[in-house]
């Protein structure tokens, strides 16, 4: 979930003398010669995102044993960014793609936030659609944003976790746990990140790697990653890894994924790299941004809420944009194909924190459709041509065409 309305709650709804401090170990101290490792876990299950060269050569080991394993067939990667309730777009999105007959099998999928949330069901394949739509569309999300009361000022977050970490706990279970272990041992990736508060620095955990560790351990870090990576800052509480280090064990504080990068394929180090990496040529990249790139203008009240809320939400639509720019280009100068899908800029979009049943029933049933005839995909190009909301309707798919169902716009709040 992204941070659009998150800030304004804080300070709308926290009294000046509400302060209270959350109980926990200390923090690592780290030179860069040194490391924390997850207890009870192998050191390979996560790396930082500044930690390029660990990165690059996991993903190049990995797309190395890929090729081999794929013989002609083109490597696909899936980038799910943040987005909240957006992420219903992202669900119908996979679940449309198998519809269309044409949906990829992922040989990498990477999620931030709610993309971290759809990322397993979207790495499992068509067998765990059904469980994806009940996830987005069941209306176990309803509750996950209730209304703060007195006790907001006694707790860490505006919200409590309970039904964030039920809504995960449930559709996380030994059965997918397991699916994931077996497709990652076939050379198989998949990815979420969060944000260690401590360090500020974006953590991006192998799924894969945690799963293949197996039984009700791997379960419960495999919950808790995902719940950390949806876990916005300030208005959920922070999730407390315990960790091994040289000097002793400590505790981190992570967070929302989308805290520090919108979606990711790879650390940002690795965007500035001059040489040009064959093992990348031709692969597909396919980006769903569970969000919107452009809003149609429109009048911003003079006041405190309206003026600080829209101004988060453009800072995190102009994040999206700049990882797409940094993304386009690494993609071109590799000679990947890189193809976008966002929620239209035309569209009414409740926003990230509505989580009504029947508008993500909505939202979902749009992207849905859109890939299952075939007409999600943008290019690049097209894509930010288009983000400043003037082309285009409310139900106008990715590649510009129209759907015939009457019913696909948004319920405004």
């Amino acid at each position: 979930m992204t941070i659009i309305r998150t800030a304004i709650l804080l300070a709308a709804m926290l009294t000046p003398g509400g302060c209270v401090t959350l109980v926990r170990g200390d923090a690592p101290v780290l030179d860069q010669s040194s490391h924390a490792y997850i207890a009870g876990f192998a050191p390979d299950v996560r790396m930082t995102g500044s930690d390029n060269a660990d990165f690059l050569a996991r993903t190049g080991n990995t797309l190395e044993r890929l090729e081999a394993r794929s013989g002609d067939d083109a490597i696909d990667i899936l980038a799910l960014s943040g987005g909240g309730a957006g992420g219903a777009f992202g669900a119908g999105a996979i679940v449309g793609l198998t519809q269309s007959g044409k949906r990829p099998e992922f040989e990498i999928v990477t999620g931030v936030s709610t993309g971290a949330l759809i990322a397993p069901f979207a790495f499992l394949g068509p067998e765990w659609d059904d469980e994806l739509t009940e996830a987005y569309t069941g209306g176990m999300s309803a509750d996950i944003i209730g209304r703060p009361g007195i006790g907001t000022v006694f707790r860490v977050g505006v919200f409590d976790d309970a039904s964030l970490r039920r809504l995960v706990d449930h559709f996380v279970t030994r059965e997918l746990v397991d699916a994931v272990a077996r497709e990652a041992t076939d050379g198989r990736m998949l990815l979420a990140a969060t944000t260690n508060l401590d360090s500020e620095e974006t953590v991006i955990w192998d799924l894969g790697a945690i799963a293949r560790r197996g039984g009700e351990p791997a379960r419960q870090l495999f919950v808790n990653v995902l719940v950390a990576s949806s876990s916005v800052p300030g208005v959920f509480p922070p999730v407390m890894f315990d960790v091994d280090a040289a000097s002793g064990t400590y505790q981190e504080m992570h967070v929302d994924g989308g805290t520090t990068v919108p979606f990711f394929i790879a650390p940002h180090a690795a965007f500035l790299t001059g040489e040009k990496l064959d093992v990348l040529e031709d692969i597909n990249i396919y980006v769903i941004i569970n969000g919107q790139l452009g809003t149609l203008p429109r009048a911003t009240p003079v006041s405190t809420v309206p003026i600080t809320m829209r101004g988060f939400s453009v800072v995190l639509m102009h994040m999206a944009r700049t990882e797409l720019a940094l993304t386009a280009s690494f993609a071109a100068q590799h000679g990947m194909n890189l193809r976008l899908a966002s929620i239209p800029a035309a569209m009414t979009f409740a926003g990230s924190l509505d989580f009504e049943t029947v508008n993500m029933r909505k939202l979902f049933d749009f992207a849905r459709a859109c890939a299952a005839s075939d007409r999600l995909w943008l290019d690049i190009q097209d894509a930010l041509a288009r983000v400043g909301g003037v082309a285009g309707s409310e139900t106008e798919c990715g590649s510009g065409a129209a759907l015939p169902e009457p019913d696909v716009q948004m319920v405004q709040e």
